[in-house]
């Protein structure tokens, strides 16, 4: 047996007791001001009570490390025991069912043990965590009150997706010329259908124009082809606002912003002749954004719950199989001209993932490729996709609904091809 206490240095033994005690005591904070309104000892247990089993929690767990698990069972199971007691008295005496504090006082022993046997940064994200969720039951109640039929069955749709379907997939390249990964397809379904739910809840919450900018901005920083894929399912619904037409104008704007960001941080030797050929694009997609969002600032009102669809995951399946053919056409691209074209392949690899073509580049030995060179096979990648972007709107919506995002999109592709031509040149 390791008698881990008795050769511990009291240096290595304090700082996981003392998280232990600060663990007890936040949960007690919360729960005290949380019951504030109840009379003095009418609370099962209180702030010193929390602090006191967050501390138990710490000492049970140094026990525990020690080779002592029997002893730690005992002090553990002893404190559960007697709050349940308490907990049992108090809905007796008030016809109170809630088992949250009970609850609250098992997590603040568990976190003080996961403190002092090594898991001090574990203890205290979950103790942040565990505040958060106690302090929220006001919104969560709100939440859960203004929550319909079709937004849990949407909410289900997307745990199939990310939290059933993706873990069971192989992350293995198959099919033709081995370009198909399923895990990888399938996380291009989970971005695009988280994307949407998001933007399907920010909708109901901000308003149509509102909570469509929201999500472009935020959802952008992931994937702008899956922001753009978004926007044109809700305008193909008849989404009246112009937010998803600014949506897919400020995606543009956030998706060349990375690129010049990530080239700078992965394939700086590129940077400078890459920045020249993209900050064109990226001013006038600015401006595009701009524009649109001045055009349709008076429309900000909120829709209805029955007013707005939540979303399907037709066009995620429609973008992840763009995505599939695209692969092999790469793959297929590399069978035909081999390894000497490298340039071209990463600019056709990049069509649907910019990230990826940056990465490559960034990844190739030193003077693989001359820099004139580098810099087109990373503008090339980003003026493709974004026609990949115009005419996946396009399509999804029709013409009639994508004109304003569509021209925004054409100009910025109009305003990168032309550094690239005078770059060829």
């Amino acid at each position: 047996m390791n008698d881990y206490v008795s050769a511990a240095t009291p240096g290595a033994v304090l700082p996981g007791l003392a998280l232990a005690l600060a663990v007890g005591l936040l949960l007690g904070v919360e729960r005290g001001w949380s019951l504030r309104d109840e009379e003095s000892g009418g609370r099962v247990a209180g702030i010193r009570t929390f602090a006191l089993l967050g501390l138990l929690g710490g000492v049970a767990g140094l026990i525990a490390r020690s080779g002592g698990w029997p002893l730690s069972v005992i002090l553990v199971g002893g404190a559960i025991a007697a709050l349940m007691v308490g907990y049992a008295a108090d809905i007796r005496r008030d016809n109170n069912v809630s088992a949250t504090s009970a609850l609250a006082g098992v997590v603040a022993l568990a976190l003080g043990a996961t403190a002092t046997i090594g898991f001090m940064a574990i203890a205290s994200a979950g103790a942040g965590a565990a505040v958060i969720l106690l302090a929220s039951r006001e919104p969560l109640h709100r939440i859960i009150k203004a929550t319909s039929d079709t937004d849990i069955k949407a909410l289900l749709r997307l745990v199939l997706v990310v939290f059933i379907v993706l873990p069971l997939l192989p992350d293995d390249h198959m099919g033709p010329f081995g370009a198909l990964n399923p895990y990888r397809l399938w996380t291009v379904v989970v971005i695009t259908g988280s994307i949407s739910f998001v933007g399907y809840i920010l909708v109901r919450w901000l308003g149509e124009r509102r909570g469509t900018l929201v999500t472009a901005a935020v959802g952008a920083l992931v994937s702008s082809t899956a922001v753009t894929v978004e926007a044109a399912r809700r305008a193909r619904e008849g989404a009246t606002a112009p937010g998803h037409q600014v949506g897919v104008a400020i995606a543009s704007t956030i998706m060349l912003g990375r690129s010049l960001f990530l080239v700078a941080m992965l394939a700086p030797f590129a940077f400078a002749p890459f920045a020249q050929m993209v900050l064109p694009g990226l001013l006038v997609s600015a401006l595009a954004s701009g524009l649109l969002l001045y055009l349709g600032r008076a429309q900000t009102r909120k829709v209805p719950a029955g007013r707005i669809k939540p979303p399907g995951l037709g066009l995620a399946f429609l973008f992840a199989t763009t995505v599939a053919i695209l692969a092999v056409g790469s793959a297929w691209a590399q069978s035909l001209w081999g390894g000497d074209s490298g340039a071209i392949l990463i600019a056709i690899g990049g069509l649907a993932d910019i990230d990826a073509a940056i990465a490559a580049v960034g990844a190739l030995p030193p003077g693989s490729l001359e820099v004139p060179v580098a810099a087109l096979a990373l503008a090339g990648p980003t003026f493709f996709n974004t026609l990949f972007k115009l005419g996946l709107f396009v399509f999804m919506a029709g013409w009639r609904r994508a004109i304003g995002g569509g021209v925004a999109l054409a100009s910025v592709a109009v305003a990168l091809l032309i550094p690239i031509l005078l770059a060829l040149t």
